[in-house]
């Protein structure tokens, strides 16, 4: 599929990049949007059983995961004020569920930033794109690697601070 995207998106520099970027980019989110349960071993009569990350988490079985309990997920314990709408302390399960799809979205938006960093660096001209590792958190960008000379350093932090939602730029680039 990709060889074809090349072939039908030579119209436009980098149309192809932007077009397999949005795919794999689509792909992802369906898989984190999809991946919220858990296999767990088979229950006695052989079936496997999958378990939601709210029943993962809620240990006690009281209905309500409590912030001891989210401690087990960072970015559940993170979230846990800000969806705790009854203002209990603990998440009920729609209060962890919207948790959940708002840790999902920020994946989803940082994976975007993350892959669009990758492709503009790729199209790019005298950066050795392959030799710069992009990881995106919150929207934060960190760029690591070993590159030939400062000014493929500059260029390529440039590059990334470019990018739409990115809201900052660690430039971790090495000269060899």
């Amino acid at each position: 599929m990709s060889s074809r995207l090349l072939q039908t998106s030579s119209a436009r520099p980098g149309a192809s990049v932007t077009a397999g970027i949005r795919l794999a980019t689509l792909g992802l989110g369906l898989t984190l949007l999809a991946g919220t349960g858990h296999a767990q071993p088979n229950n006695p009569d052989g079936a496997a059983v999958v378990q939601s990350g709210f029943s993962r988490l809620d240990k006690n079985g009281d209905g309500a995961v409590t912030a001891a309990e989210a401690a087990a997920e960072k970015e559940i314990a993170k979230r846990l004020k800000a969806f705790d709408a009854n203002k209990d302390g603990k998440l009920q399960e729609a209060e962890f569920q919207k948790a959940e799809q708002d840790n999902a979205k920020r994946v989803l938006k940082d994976s975007a930033i993350t892959t669009k960093i990758k492709g503009e660096l790729l199209v790019a001209k005298g950066i050795p794109s392959t030799a710069i590792s992009v990881e995106t958190y919150e929207g934060r960008v960190q760029l690591s690697g070993f590159v030939d000379n400062p000014e493929q350093i500059k260029a390529a932090a440039k590059i990334a601070a470019g990018v739409a939602d990115v809201k900052g730029v660690q430039n971790n680039l090495k000269v060899k």
